[in-house]
């Protein structure tokens, strides 16, 4: 039974016929009610159903991220974070033979006055740890050291999202470790900047690599079969050549502070 806020010209709350009345955000809200609905599974309908899917999946792993970043904006819209980002990035999923495309380079989670960071390109240092240097932007002359950095990382993969722990700004470089199980996923990677009033800056698209390669020099090489046994081949080699040596220690592993994948509520 519905109820009446301010007389039969004012909202109400609750169901009066096929009509549903509620309150979001302090606006007074109407849809209606169907109880029967006709369901055609067409294959145009499941098409545009796994288009919708795939946004609305994005957008709901990276929620924490979204509220940080697009808060603003979908207040003024008059929309919840997730459905501003699925208006405004809708054009970045698209169909290709039967499945949905994501051009992950051009989706936007932070939008936003403040100044944001150059972040560089991304250290995968082992299956789990990444990390990332980052300066001032230069073209931003105002900037506090105690700003906020952001890292959203996504794998496609696991089809999960996490915000990590933010970094301020002085920092220079955040560095994280992710969860196990992403060994070996594509991870693609967000930055963004919260200032000390708690304006976002735009995003960053920082990159995109996988969590199982090797590093030498700068270049990053997959781990497949083919590199394995050219490693297994080189290491019997140098043990056949220097016969009746034992193997040196290597250096001590640089330690490295790392940041855990934590929740982080938006800043008041």
């Amino acid at each position: 039974m519905g109820k009446l806020l301010q007389g039969i010209h004012g909202p109400f709350i609750g169901k009066v016929g096929p009509s549903v009345g509620y309150m979001w955000k302090h606006i007074p809200c109407l849809r209606s009610y169907q109880k029967f609905v006709h369901y055609p599974n067409t294959e145009g309908q499941q098409r545009e159903r796994d288009w919708f899917i795939a946004m609305v999946r994005f957008a709901s792993q990276a929620r924490q991220a979204l509220i940080l970043g697009l808060k603003k904006q979908a207040d003024e819209a008059g929309m919840t974070e997730g459905n501003y980002f699925v208006t405004n990035n809708k054009q970045h999923f698209q169909h290709d033979n039967g499945s949905i495309v994501v051009d992950y380079a051009r989706l936007q989670l932070a939008a936003g006055p403040a100044a944001d960071v150059i972040f560089h390109t991304p250290i995968f240092r082992d299956h789990e740890t990444i990390s990332i240097d980052f300066d001032k932007n230069t073209l931003f002359s105002r900037a506090s050291g105690d700003d906020k950095v952001y890292v959203y990382a996504y794998s496609p993969d696991v089809k999960t999202g996490i915000l990590l722990a933010a970094v301020e700004r002085r920092t220079k470089n955040i560095t994280f470790r992710l969860p196990e199980n992403w060994s070996g996923m594509m991870v693609h990677l967000y930055g963004f900047v919260v200032d000390r009033e708690g304006r976002p800056s735009n995003s960053t698209y920082i990159g995109a690599g996988r969590l199982d390669h090797y590093s030498e020099g700068g270049n990053y090489i997959p781990l497949n079969k083919s590199w394995m046994d050219f490693v297994e081949v080189a290491n019997r080699m140098n043990l056949s050549s220097t016969p009746g040596t034992t193997e040196k220690a290597g250096p001590e592993p640089e330690s490295t502070h790392t940041l855990p994948a934590v929740s982080t509520p938006p800043p008041e």
